[in-house]
This record gives C-alpha cells, structure tokens and sequence, in this order.
C-alpha cells in the first residue's frame, strides 16, 4: 500500500475562535478537506483526517473519499490524533504514514510530493520532515519501522521531536512552519463558518 496521508484536524483553535477545520478558503471549500485535496494531489493514498472539535460539523464538510478518524480524547493535545492515525495506520497495512496539520495554508501538493520523494525507495524506513531554513515543520513522514517509537512519544505528551531529532532527513518546504493560529494569520478571503462571528483583530 502506497503512503497513508493524514491530516490533523481534531483541535479546538481556540486562538482563532473556531475549530480551523471548519474554516473556509474564499471559494468555500472547508480547510480540511482542503488539505486532504493538498495530500491526494502529491502522492498519498489513502487520506484520512482526524476529528474531534466540533466533529459532526467537520465530517459533514469531507469529500466520500476521506477516511475520517475520531479522536474521542482530542482535549489531550495532538499526540491523541497521532495515535488514532498510527492506529488506523496498522489497520490498512501502510508502509508509512504522512502527517501534516490542518492549518497550514501554504503548503502544497507539490511539497507533499517532495517528501514523498525524500522518502524513496522504502518509505518503511524513512524519517523525513519538511522545514524552513534549519527549523522543522510539516509534513511528517513516519515509516511504518519507527511507528512504536512514534507511539510511545505520542502517547507521552511529548510530541514526536525526540525521534525526530535523530536520523530524520528534512527537506525544504516554504510553508512548513507558517500556521494560522490566530486571525490576523489567517491567509486573505479566509471565511468562518456560518453563524459564527470573526474574532476580533490582535491589539
């Protein structure tokens, strides 16, 4: 099977006043079918995405073709998408997993390409990140080797930086650190869902 895709979705965006995966682009599309569009286009197959926030909501706005993963523990952090990623991971025989966050607006299929490609010819195997000029980001492809590691940091709060730290390739990717936490980071046409009011600006 080729690279399973996920995006992690299942957060509150509590500094941008709404979930961001039910944030819209300007011509309505929902961020994270958006970015499971990003991940299709560069190479992954399948492509799942992490709920929790505001699930129903979310699920209601994915294409048929997105597996959707519910993350019933979300208000833990972002290990616990990890987890129910590497879970459904195993359940669909992956060689590997490539995870990207759903408010990373810059990225694109052509990035996701390129770490995919950094990933050849075993992704099994493969530690690969994509980054800025020295600094790591996202996408994050995990070989299917590295996964019980990758478990273990998940599960303990910690992220997954310890094993990415050692043995972990990293290519350039312009947008892998720029995230739209708050609205004043928010890409221009950005719509909020209906019924829901934009935050007021910082300062």
């Amino acid at each position: 099977m080729p690279v399973l895709g996920v995006v992690l979705a299942a957060g509150a965006g509590t500094r941008a006043g709404v979930p961001k995966a039910l944030l819209r682009t300007r011509d309505g599309t929902g961020w994270a079918a958006r970015t499971a569009q990003v991940l299709r286009a560069g190479g992954c197959a399948p492509v799942a995405v992490t709920v929790g926030a505001a699930a129903d909501e979310v699920r209601a706005g994915l294409p048929d073709d997105v597996d959707v993963l519910g993350v019933p523990d979300w208000r833990r952090g972002p290990g616990a998408g990890v987890l129910a990623a590497l879970r459904h991971g195993r359940a669909v025989g992956a060689r590997a997993l490539l995870l990207t966050l759903v408010d990373l607006p810059d990225v694109t299929a052509a990035d996701v390409a390129r770490v995919l490609d950094a990933a050849a010819p075993d992704p099994s195997d493969a530690l690969v990140r994509g980054g800025w000029r020295g600094r790591g980001g996202h996408p994050v492809l995990l070989g299917h080797r590295h996964w019980d590691r990758a478990a273990e940091c998940a599960a303990s709060g910690a992220g997954l930086r310890e094993l990415l730290r050692r043995g972990c390739r990293q290519v350039e990717v312009a947008g892998a650190l720029r995230d739209a936490d708050t609205p004043d980071a928010l890409p221009a046409g950005t719509r909020y869902p209906p019924g829901t009011a934009r935050p007021a600006r910082d300062g």
